[in-house]
């Protein structure tokens, strides 16, 4: 039986850009993990194809969803010496993906390529289908820290996944932590023996991290706020906000939204 192409919806788009998000920041976190990317696409070209075939043969489906962006050839003709056009960059993908020499600096190179790819059919998932609300940019299931974890988990955290905040639960009040908070605290050390008592010290025994005080307070915003209203709530402060249902400060959030996710 011929399968026939499908037609993209809001929801659909809008799961594909998360995949392809998620896949770009793990990329971002290890030089040489380019696979999660190119699997997110193989599959995003598969539904738009109706089967499972090749990277070459979702090509033609692929560029015209990402024409929609500017990023995908209005913006390289005006910026040749900064954008490549990203049928050049499929071109480029598809046929490194295809060699046998995946490590060291050819890795690098093809993971640079699909983290740009992503980037620009990130956008034109999203823009393309005028996504105009937080809940529809925002990261989902967000990492949160504890008060009973340790400084030492919350550096790891923090380091493993490029963080700069990490929300935490304050009883019922959410709080961000920054790195600047941890490493302050744990620089404050005397000795190398203070170090690894502080290490070792739950967040809510570490009286140098004030994270009770208004400045380390997080900001809410309810799932439906438009993104022209978050810009405006962000006001110059660059941390992240926290998005939940009601817009107040729940036991749950839905998710968290930096200024880099609306870029």
């Amino acid at each position: 039986m011929i399968q026939m192409p499908r037609s993209l919806t809001a929801l659909i788009a809008k799961s594909f850009a998360d995949e392809l998000r998620t896949a770009r920041e793990a990329a971002q976190r290890n030089v040489e993990d380019f696979d999660q990317i190119i699997h997110s696409v193989e599959r995003f070209g598969s539904f738009l194809h109706g089967c499972v075939d090749c990277l070459g043969a979702y090509r033609p489906l692929i560029c015209k969803e990402a024409r929609k962006s500017p990023l995908a050839e209005e913006v390289p003709v005006l910026c040749p010496e900064f954008q490549t056009p990203f049928e050049r960059l499929y071109d480029l993908v598809k046929d490194a993906r295809n060699d046998a020499m995946h490590q060291g600096a050819f890795a690098r190179r093809l993971t640079e390529h699909s983290i740009q790819l992503s980037l620009v059919l990130e956008d034109a998932l999203r823009r393309g289908f005028e996504m105009s609300t937080v809940q529809e940019y925002m990261v989902r299931n967000p990492t949160c820290g504890e008060l009973w974890h340790p400084l030492s988990f919350l550096r790891q955290t923090m380091l493993v996944n490029a963080f700069s905040y990490l929300p935490v639960n304050d009883g019922g009040r959410w709080c961000l932590i920054s790195d600047l908070d941890v490493a302050a605290y744990l620089g404050q050390a005397s000795s190398n023996n203070d170090r690894k008592r502080r290490l070792a010290e739950m967040l809510r025994d570490a009286d140098g991290i004030t994270y009770r005080d208004e400045k380390h307070r997080a900001r809410c915003l309810p799932a439906n706020t438009s993104l022209e209203q978050a810009l405006r709530d962000f006001d110059g402060d660059p941390r992240p906000v926290l998005i939940s249902r009601e817009g107040v400060s729940p036991l749950e959030i839905l998710g968290i939204l930096a200024p880099a996710d609306l870029l």
